[in-house]
C-alpha cells in the first residue's frame, strides 16, 4: 500500500475516519429500519393469520378469524352434538352450556388428531339450569334413573333437590354418564359420548353470577364456554300450550355483570411490582396476562390445586392453547371497551409501541395501578361482599405499600369464597354420584394433576 495512503488511514483526518463517520451511522440507521420492518411484518402476519379487528365499529371486538388450521379451532365437540345430548333430557331447561377439555381443547393440537366424528374428545361437561329443580329431577329420574346413585334413587326427587339446594355450590353433578346420540346429516350417525352434567336452579345461577356467593359457576363462566341452543320444547316443562318464561335475557345481563366484576378484580390484583415494572405506576401487559389472571380467580384457595387433584397447568392451557385467545378476546371485548371509554384502562396496539414488549403482535392494556380514583371505580364493579373491604383494596394515595396490600386483601377474600365451596361440593359428590363414581372421578383428577 502506498505510504500516503498508510499515513492518511491512521491520521486523525484520514480517509478511514471519514468513512467511519459516514458509513457506520448509515449502517445503524439501516439496521434500525430493518428491525422496525421485521416487527411490522410480524404484526401484519399476526393479523392476517389470526384476528381481523373492525376498528370503525369497535376497536376491541374480534370479528372473525382467517386461519382454517385445526390448531386454531379449539372446539372439539360440535354445537350439533351438544344440542343432541341436551335434547335427551326432560324439558324445563332455561339455559345450558358446555365447557371443559372435552368441549374446548386445553392443550396444543398434535399432528395425529383428526376431525373424525367418531373420535372421542374425552368427557363432555355440561351445565343445565332449570326453573324448577324438583319437577325436573322427578322427570329425569323416570327417564334416566341409572344416572343417579342408589341413595338418590331411594330418596327420590325431593331428597335429590334437598341435597342440591342445601350443600356445596347448589349444583347436582352426574359424572361418567354414557349417552348415545344421533347426529343428522347426509347419513345418520349414532355416537356414544361420556358426559358429566350438573343441574342448577336458574335463580341460583343468576345469584352466583351477580354476587359471587360461591364463585363456582360464575368462575366457570369467566372462561370460554359454548352456549347450547335450546328449542322451545326444551324450555317448556308443562306442555305445548303452557306459557314459557324465557329468562335468557336475565341470564345474559347477569353474565355481563359477572364479566365486568372479573375484569375489575383482575386489574385490582395487579400492583406496582407486577411484571417487573416497579419503577413506574403505569402497568402495561398483554391481554393474555389479564386473561390468565381472570382464569385463576376461581382457583384462588381451591384445595384441589394445592393437593394435586387438579392440573397445575390448567390456567396456562385455558389461555395459551392455540385458538383460545380468539375466544377470550371475543368474550371480553365489550367489557374492556366499556372500561376504556370510561378512561379506566388504555388499549394500545403493541405494533405501535416503540418497545418490543409484546412479540405476538397483539394488544396491550395500560393501567395506572396507583391511581386511587381508578381503583375506587374498579371496586364499585365488584360484588357487594367484596365491596365491604373497599377501603383496604383501594389503598391510600401516595402510599406505595398500600397498593400491594390492597391486592393481597382482595386475593384473600376471593380465597375465602372459593375454598369452602370447592371443599363442600367435592364432599357432596360422594352422595350425589355415589362412592364408586366419585372415587373414580377423584382418581382421574389426581392422575391428571400428577402427570403434569
Amino acid at each position: 500500500m502506498p505510504a500516503f495512503l498508510m499515513k492518511s488511514r491512521w491520521s486523525h483526518g484520514g480517509l478511514h475516519k471519514k468513512l467511519l463517520t459516514k458509513v457506520v451511522p448509515s449502517l445503524r440507521h439501516h439496521q434500525h429500519r430493518r428491525r422496525i420492518s421485521q416487527r411490522k411484518l410480524q404484526c401484519h402476519y399476526h393479523r392476517l393469520t389470526g384476528l381481523a379487528i373492525d376498528l370503525k365499529q369497535n376497536p376491541y371486538a374480534v370479528v372473525r378469524t382467517f386461519s382454517n388450521s385445526a390448531s386454531s379451532k379449539p372446539q372439539l365437540t360440535t354445537n350439533t352434538e351438544l344440542s343432541a345430548i341436551v335434547n335427551q333430557f326432560p324439558p324445563g331447561i332455561d339455559y345450558a352450556f358446555g365447557y371443559g377439555s372435552g368441549v374446548l381443547r386445553q392443550q396444543p393440537s398434535s399432528t395425529n388428531q383428526t376431525n373424525d366424528i367418531n373420535a372421542n374428545p374425552g368427557m363432555i361437561d355440561i351445565i343445565l339450569a332449570t326453573e324448577n329443580p324438583l319437577a325436573w329431577h322427578e322427570h329425569n329420574l323416570e327417564r334416566h334413573s341409572d344416572h343417579y346413585s342408589l341413595m338418590a334413587r331411594i330418596g327420590g326427587s325431593q331428597f335429590v333437590t334437598w341435597l342440591q339446594l342445601n350443600f356445596g355450590a347448589k349444583l347436582y353433578f352426574h359424572p361418567f354418564v354414557n349417552m348415545n346420540i344421533d347426529l343428522d346429516g347426509e347419513r345418520k350417525i349414532s355416537v356414544r359420548r361420556e358426559i358429566k352434567y350438573g343441574v342448577v336452579s336458574t335463580d341460583d345461577l343468576i345469584q352466583d353470577l351477580t354476587h359471587w356467593d360461591y364463585l363456582y359457576l360464575a368462575g366457570r363462566m369467566h372462561k370460554p364456554i359454548v352456549s347450547i341452543d335450546l328449542p322451545r320444547e326444551m324450555r317448556d316443562a308443562e306442555g305445548p300450550d303452557s306459557m314459557v318464561l324465557d329468562r335468557s335475557d336475565e341470564i345474559e345481563n347477569a353474565q355481563r355483570t359477572n364479566l365486568l366484576s372479573a375484569v375489575s378484580a383482575s386489574l385490582l390484583l395487579q400492583n406496582a411490582s407486577s411484571n417487573g415494572q416497579s419503577s413506574s405506576s403505569i402497568q402495561s401487559f398483554p391481554f393474555s396476562h389479564l386473561f390468565s389472571t381472570i382464569a385463576s380467580l376461581s382457583y384462588t384457595g381451591d384445595f384441589r390445586m394445592q393437593t394435586g387433584a387438579e392440573d397445575p397447568n390448567k390456567v396456562k392451557k385455558l389461555v395459551e392453547t392455540p385458538g383460545m385467545s380468539i375466544l377470550w378476546e371475543k368474550k371480553y371485548s365489550e367489557t374492556i371497551g366499556k372500561l376504556h371509554k370510561l378512561g379506566l384502562v388504555s388499549v394500545v396496539d403493541s405494533c405501535q409501541r416503540s418497545d418490543n414488549s409484546n412479540h405476538d403482535g397483539g394488544k396491550n392494556l395500560e393501567l395506572d395501578v396507583t391511581d386511587v380514583a381508578i381503583r375506587k371505580q374498579l371496586v364499585q364493579n365488584l360484588p357487594s361482599r367484596l365491596r365491604k373491604h373497599s377501603d383496604q383494596i383501594v389503598g391510600v394515595k401516595d402510599s406505595a405499600d398500600s397498593i400491594p396490600y390492597g391486592s393481597e386483601v382482595l386475593r384473600q377474600e376471593l380465597a375465602s369464597i372459593v375454598a369452602p365451596a370447592a371443599k363442600s361440593q367435592s364432599v357432596k359428590g360422594f352422595f350425589t354420584a355415589g362412592m364408586l363414581k366419585s372415587w373414580k372421578y377423584a382418581m382421574a383428577k389426581f392422575a391428571k394433576g400428577s402427570s403434569k
